[in-house]
């Protein structure tokens, strides 16, 4: 009866709409579980009753269709939904997300199995594990040197945390940075003491020494303020210093010659007349009774002598002298004291000393009568074979020579001594008031300024095989004697030492880009006894970069430019410290020396049909025989995906969507309820047909 098969098929849409509500429960229920998948109920309809066939058409009449009933619905799939879940970052390393494809692989020890779900731990043993469940994460494990053979089985993520990393010698230490190709190296500075020559009366009177009396340098003078006052025979007259004087007559005077000028313009008439006298002293020759007056202290004790009754003879001022001029002649220098250096034509002077430490070639010149200071200074440069432009330069203050040594160490100029004496060749007498102020004795040369190289160091600390550290460095000095070139020197502390060659060169091509490095000796390491107990010796290659590149050291020009030491793969002893998990799931070891070594790699397996997995109880999933076999591979690589290390995967459940269904199946349950009550009527009425 066709009641009946209306009945049956409100039971299969009561049944089957149950098992729908049930796959919703479970979604809802694991909306909060990590990395679940949700589930989908679908739905398929049941053999159909034929109680007509179908009638094909012919030449007067079209074909029939068929007559059916259906005999309810049936539950078609349930199926498991893959889509990615949503990250929720943790923080925790071993909390683990996959985005993309693919599963944990883990194992019981007997099967394996496959989840989404990543929150790990470390058990006691430092196996990374399941916490829920204590199956163990798989995946690949790093050998001693921290590499992942070829071929390496897929076993238990277990992790040597009280793993040490065994000291590692340094063989390799790489060199950058730049060497500026401006600086310039020092050389260093000598200055003589004073030297002084016979005043010849054309020299400002502002700076002359005056000897005798005064003893003085003749100093502060005011323009237009300091007198001089001359009385000769009842006449007075008086003369004020100014600092440019060109004419006679007007009481004014700028050196000693303006001086004797305005004298003799004012007293020649009376009798007296000034003079100056070959030793550059002042001199009044007359018949009276002269005085000289100065408001000006020094002026007035240098001219005091010049007072006195002149018909008892003539009298003469102080000596007077001025600071050394490149034209004074030779014979006529004195020293600070305004004595005489007592050089006379026919002397002559030898000069010797030392050029970075290397005595210089002996060197003498005869004293002619025209010999000047600039031609002794010319000989002194000629001597010490100097190239630079100042070379020996004549102080303008005080007349002293200042020798300028060219840059750098390999030209300091040490241990001078020029003396002169009458004789030349051998023998002779020393002129010892011009030895006195030239030779090498102690504080005859104050040095202005010392020798100093360009140089430029670079330190780093390096290993020994026992991973005891120590510093090492390189001094990098520049070549003042060929461009484009610098010395290089290691050196490291005691006890430490550098066994044989320590010393090298680099050049550099003129685009600043480096040309070679080489030892001295021709040597490719640098050798190193670390003088701690290592019975090893430390055997260091210096990388100093790709020739003709830009890569390592350069030298360019620049005002903060460094040379470095960027790197050396050497360590000391250290404990593993930390671990973190990359996106492709490599577990490196960080250790306390700072080394990084990689210790081990999560694998995923991916599936050709993951909808064919069986679900495992504690998040888990099983193969089965519609799955296919996993394909196992490292992240990024076989499969499309990525591990993000300190996030978990969340549900994927919607549960908007799930309440929607819910109404949905709910709305399918209470129709199908109606199908029964409504069939339950109509049959009532057939069973009351007999009544």
């Amino acid at each position: 009866m066709g009641l009946m098969r209306s009945l049956y098929a409100g039971v299969s849409g009561l049944r089957n709409h149950q098992v729908m509500m049930d796959v919703l429960g479970n979604n809802i229920s694991n909306v909060n579980t990590i990395g679940f998948k949700t589930g989908r109920a679908s739905f398929s309809e049941t053999f159909a009753q034929t109680l007509r066939g179908t009638t094909q058409p012919i030449s007067s009449l079209g074909g029939t269709n068929p007559m059916q009933v259906g005999l309810g619905m049936s539950l078609s799939t349930i199926d498991t939904l893959f889509g990615q879940g949503n990250i929720e970052t943790t923080g925790q390393t071993t909390d683990l997300a996959i985005q993309g494809d693919g599963f944990f692989v883990v194992s019981d020890g007997t099967n394996r199995y496959y989840t989404r779900a990543g929150n790990f731990q470390f058990d006691a043993n430092g196996t990374l594990i399941m916490p829920n469940s204590g199956v163990r994460v798989q995946g690949y494990l790093a050998n001693g040197e921290g590499k992942i053979e070829a071929g390496s089985p897929l076993t238990d993520i277990t992790l040597p945390f009280g793993k040490k990393i065994s000291a590692r010698a340094t063989s390799h230490v790489t060199l950058a940075g730049n060497l500026d190709a401006s600086a310039e190296a020092q050389g260093n500075i000598l200055k003589t003491n004073a030297v002084y020559a016979v005043e010849d009366g054309d020299s400002d009177l502002e700076g002359l020494l005056a000897t005798g009396n005064a003893n003085a340098k003749i100093t502060s003078l005011s323009s237009g303020t300091t007198e001089v006052k001359v009385s000769y025979g009842g006449t007075d007259h008086s003369y004020k210093y100014v600092t440019t004087d060109t004419t006679v007559g007007n009481t004014s005077f700028h050196t000693l010659n303006d001086l004797i000028a305005e004298i003799n313009n004012d007293f020649s008439a009376a009798g007296l007349t000034a003079s100056l006298t070959a030793d550059g002293s002042l001199q009044f020759a007359g018949s009276a009774q002269v005085s000289v007056w100065s408001d000006h202290p020094n002026l007035l004790k240098a001219f005091q002598s010049l007072n006195g009754d002149l018909s008892l003879g003539n009298t003469t001022s102080d000596v007077f002298s001025h600071a050394a001029r490149a034209d004074d002649l030779l014979t006529n220098l004195r020293d600070k004291n305004g004595q005489s250096l007592g050089l006379v034509v026919g002397d002559e002077v030898n000069i010797n000393g030392f050029r970075g430490g290397e005595a210089l070639p002996a060197h003498s010149f005869t004293i002619a009568a025209t010999s000047t200071y600039q031609d002794y200074a010319t000989q002194i440069s000629s001597a010490l074979n100097l190239t630079n432009e100042k070379a020996v330069e004549i102080n303008e203050d005080d007349g002293a020579l200042k020798i300028h040594a060219d840059g750098g160490k390999i030209y300091e100029i040490t241990g001078l001594d020029i003396r002169a004496d009458d004789t030349v060749g051998a023998g002779g007498t020393d002129r010892t008031a011009f030895n006195a102020i030239f030779d090498s004795s102690p504080g005859h040369y104050s040095e202005l300024q010392k020798a100093e190289d360009v140089k430029q160091s670079a330190s780093i600390t390096v290993y020994d095989s026992l991973g005891n550290a120590f510093d090492m460095t390189l001094i990098f000095t520049k070549d003042v004697t060929e461009p484009n070139r610098w010395k290089w020197e290691a050196q490291v502390p005691e006890p430490a030492s550098v066994n044989g060659e320590k010393n090298g060169f680099v050049e550099f091509n003129n685009d600043g880009s480096i040309k070679t490095f080489e030892f001295d000796d021709g040597s490719t390491t640098l050798q190193l006894n670390p003088g701690t107990g290592s019975d090893d010796l430390v055997n260091i290659e210096l990388d100093p970069g790709t020739l003709g590149g830009f890569d390592g050291i350069t030298q360019m020009a620049g005002p903060s430019t460094s040379v470095l030491i960027t790197s050396q793969d050497g360590y000391g002893m250290g404990n593993l410290e930390r671990i973190t998990v990359d996106e492709t799931g490599k577990i490196s070891g960080a250790f306390s020396n700072g080394v990084v070594q990689l210790l081990g790699q999560i694998t995923l397996a991916s599936f050709n049909n993951p909808g064919g997995m069986m679900r495992v109880e504690g998040n888990l999933f099983g193969i089965s025989g519609n799955s296919g076999d996993p394909i196992i591979s490292a992240a990024g690589e076989g499969i499309s995906a990525s591990i993000i290390s300190g996030a978990l995967e969340q549900s994927n459940v919607d549960l908007a969507e799930e309440f929607t269904k819910m109404i949905v199946a709910q709305r399918g349950f209470q129709a199908n309820a109606r199908i029964i009550t409504t069939s339950d009527d109509m049959l009532q009425e057939v069973t009351n047909l007999k009544r």
